[in-house]
């Protein structure tokens, strides 16, 4: 039992099996989603433009894998909880993203979670601030500033000296969340998020639960959740609309054997309301698109106006993933995590993707690598270009995250241990840098073949 225990502690509780907890912290309050079917671990999914990619970084930040704590091997038997102690752990994070489609966001994040040994509570703060002249910016009808999938407030301004139209925008979000378990493999935690932004805000709620058994080398896992988003405009104070999202998962973790730890989940999720953006708008016709002095971008040989017509996509989406991880430790010291994933939803999008992860800690040092391969396919409404006039069609967009889609990610972190602690109840303090370096292409979107961008983060983090 031993050597499974390394793998779970070593690749910081990465899935929920004997002697370790499934993370099942507090949900976050999620904008309008991006195409494909869910994905939690799904860190690189491409960044929407103009919604200033900040529900990349909130993925990144959501579902970046924990780093590996000590490497000390753990004892074949947990020790029990010491009711009179609360281990706390807490994080202090500084995050710079850029991209190859003229999009800057900074972010600021911080966190704090305890264990009495019993009950368990977390708590979390981030700010993003955005600035962006990407297409969707420069291609918004009139100069308007545009947004893709969720509502986004902002600020917009056209730029002098050809410097061409920017948009500006801050986002909040909090969580809070808590919980309970045993020595013995059995948690629930609830989780309650808000997210808040000039024309958007969003109300999260979930409950989730793992159930150890056999002599916890099987875990059972499952969990619910529900998001109500409110969507405003800059542009009509009149315009309101909602949507509501409901998500589930269900899973099971196996220890295989004394080195490799698999597990296999499925998640699902039913979206109902508004799940358009009233900035963005469709042109019909076989346009061409040139750039002109101000940096925005006309439209020539529409079908209609040049400014388009704002799009129509469906009220209601039901969306399905399964996900197989396998964790394997060579040593006390190295571990390698695979995972498998396909999905598919109610609009014809399908999806698969492929991840491997390296992680090696010693007294001093974290390391771990990744790399991802995504595609996606487009939904059953989306075209490159509608040749026919709106009446022709029941749905259509201008969302290239719902076209086709192909997608790298390549990531590297590392972490030094500061200080280490000098008695049972101290923390121990470490600095960590990550890298994440995105390319995608969008073969069916004309004004974006590819995008190429980076996220950095640098952060502080203690730990029992």
């Amino acid at each position: 039992m031993r050597r499974a225990l390394v793998v779970v502690t070593l690749l910081g509780g990465a899935v929920g099996v004997a002697g370790a907890d499934e993370p099942t912290g507090p949900v976050t309050a999620p904008a309008a989603p991006a195409a494909g079917a869910p994905d939690d671990d799904d860190e690189d999914h491409p960044p929407t433009a103009t919604e200033a990619e900040r529900e990349a970084l909130r993925r990144a930040e959501r579902q970046r894998p924990p780093p590996p704590p000590p490497s000390t091997p753990p004892s074949v038997e947990p020790d029990p909880p010491n009711p009179r102690t609360t281990r706390v752990t807490g994080a202090l994070r500084g995050s710079l993203y850029l991209d190859s489609d003229q999009t800057t966001v900074w972010r600021a994040h911080a966190a704090l979670a305890g264990d009495t040994g019993r009950f368990v509570f977390s708590g979390s703060a981030t700010l993003d601030v955005v600035s962006s002249a990407s297409v969707d910016v420069r291609s918004a009808p009139g100069g308007r500033v545009d947004v893709v999938t969720s509502a986004s407030g902002r600020s917009s301004t056209v730029g002098r000296g050809g410097g061409g139209p920017t948009m500006s925008d801050r986002r909040i979000a909090v969580t809070a969340g808590g919980g309970w378990h045993d020595a013995e493999g059995h948690a629930v935690n609830l989780g309650i998020a808000y997210a808040n932004e000039r024309d958007y805000d969003s109300f999260g709620a979930g409950l989730h639960g793992s159930f150890d058994l056999l002599e916890r080398t099987t875990t059972l896992l499952a969990g619910f959740s529900a998001t109500a988003s409110f969507v405003g405009s800059v542009i009509d104070p009149r315009f309101a609309r909602q949507l509501l999202q409901l998500g589930w998962t269900a899973g099971v973790a196996q220890v295989a054997s004394q080195r490799d730890v698999l597990r296999l989940r499925y998640d699902g999720a039913a979206l109902s309301g508004y799940q358009a953006s009233p900035y963005r708008a469709v042109r019909f016709g076989s346009w061409t698109a040139i750039g002109v002095p101000g940096g925005t971008l006309q439209f020539l040989g529409t079908l209609g106006a040049a400014d388009g017509v704002p799009e129509v996509l469906p009220d209601r989406r039901v969306r399905h993933a399964a996900t197989l991880d396998w964790l394997h430790s060579f040593t006390p010291r190295l571990a390698l995590r695979t995972q498998a994933q396909v999905g598919a939803d109610s609009w014809g999008v399908r999806s698969a993707a492929g991840r491997l992860e390296l992680r090696v800690a010693t007294e001093r040092w974290r390391l771990f690598a990744a790399y991802r391969l995504y595609y996606q396919g487009p939904a059953d409404f989306y075209r490159e270009r509608y040749l026919q006039p709106p009446s022709a069609y029941a749905y259509y967009t201008a969302d290239k995250e719902l076209g086709e889609e192909m997608g790298q990610l390549a990531s590297l972190g590392l972490a030094r241990v500061l200080a280490r602690p000098r008695r049972p109840a101290a923390s121990r303090m470490l600095i960590e840098v990550a890298l994440n370096l995105l390319h995608y292409r969008y073969p069916q979107f004309p004004l974006l073949g590819e995008r190429t961008s980076g996220f950095l983060e640098l952060g502080l983090t203690w730990e029992p």
